[in-house]
């Protein structure tokens, strides 16, 4: 338990922070990429798009009237968990490693590690990145294919290492996928192998537009739909701003081969819909994150 406490500690205080600097793509890379340094105005634009902050309807308290009751309940059903409370439970739960099983995005079965491709065609020029080319050195950058019109914007070029003592010897770099006036969805690489090694669906104040579920479980769900399918959290914390406060359930999964899958289920009680922060219905989850690493041991 001391070892997964050190990784919880690790993977979810990610800072976003900096970004890269030039010569970062392969020899394979074509004329389509196309590197856009410390540019604010650019920036703004790729911020501004209205389709970033689209909130799904199902999860809106229109009326600001919906109680902690039901589905949206403060407290699970045993009375075991309660979710406006923060709290480290310091066990895995039997029922985590469902984590680690039928992760889905947009309906589609995904596995770990996968790569750009694997996203989609529009994303496959990506690949071509070399993430372990990069540095803080300018910021912030963004990666522009110049024939799909999809972006990356990298927000984090150092990478958060893994303990070594665990046996991971990896780091994680995050980006934001963003194209078509919409944010798509986050991604974790390992700058090693260019490999991704994670998901989410929350970008700073973003909504992701594509679909991300673990066992069913995803944006619009409940924190007692989830509890359901993966019994107790490893740890429940708040983060706290002056426009919105967060909870994170965090659980965490090692599998027979020594691998692990860390996941975390968001609910903001306010969403930025591009103008002001509107209300969100009762321990909704509003996003959704996954990380895997390999044992290399």
């Amino acid at each position: 338990m001391k070892k997964f406490s050190q990784f919880s500690k690790k993977i979810f205080t990610l800072s976003l922070a900096g970004i890269l600097a030039f010569g970062v793509f392969t020899a394979n890379a074509n004329a389509n990429l196309k590197v856009i340094p410390r540019d604010l105005n650019a920036l703004k634009t790729l911020f501004q798009q209205k389709g970033n902050y689209k909130t799904p309807a199902s999860i809106l308290d229109k009326n600001g009237k919906q109680s902690a009751t039901g589905r949206y309940a403060n407290k699970t059903p045993d009375g075991k968990v309660q979710w406006s409370v923060e709290k480290d439970f310091e066990t895995l739960s039997p029922k985590s490693e469902g984590i680690s099983k039928n992760i889905t995005l947009d309906g589609k079965k995904i596995t770990f590690p996968m790569t750009f491709s694997n996203l989609g065609g529009q994303y496959a020029e990506f690949n071509n990145v070399d993430f372990s080319k990069l540095n803080n050195d300018k910021a912030p950058f963004i990666i522009e294919n110049t024939k799909t019109k999809m972006k990356m914007l990298v927000l984090d070029a150092d990478g958060m290492p893994m303990n070594a003592d665990m046996g991971f010897d990896q780091e994680a770099i995050i980006v934001e996928l963003l194209g078509g006036g919409t944010h798509k969805i986050g991604v974790s690489i390992n700058p090693k192998d260019k490999k991704i090694i994670g998901l989410n669906t929350n970008g700073g104040s973003f909504s992701s537009e594509r679909d991300l579920k673990i066992n069913g479980i995803g944006v619009g769900s409940t924190f007692n739909e989830m509890y359901a399918k993966f019994g107790n959290p490893y740890k429940i914390q708040k983060n706290k701003t002056d426009k919105y406060t967060e909870t994170m359930v965090m659980y965490g999964h090692l599998d027979e081969k020594g691998n692990m899958y860390a996941a975390y289920f968001v609910h903001s009680d306010k969403k930025f819909d591009g103008k002001n922060y509107i209300k969100i219905r009762p321990n909704v989850i509003t996003a959704v994150n996954i990380f895997y690493f390999t044992n290399n041991k």
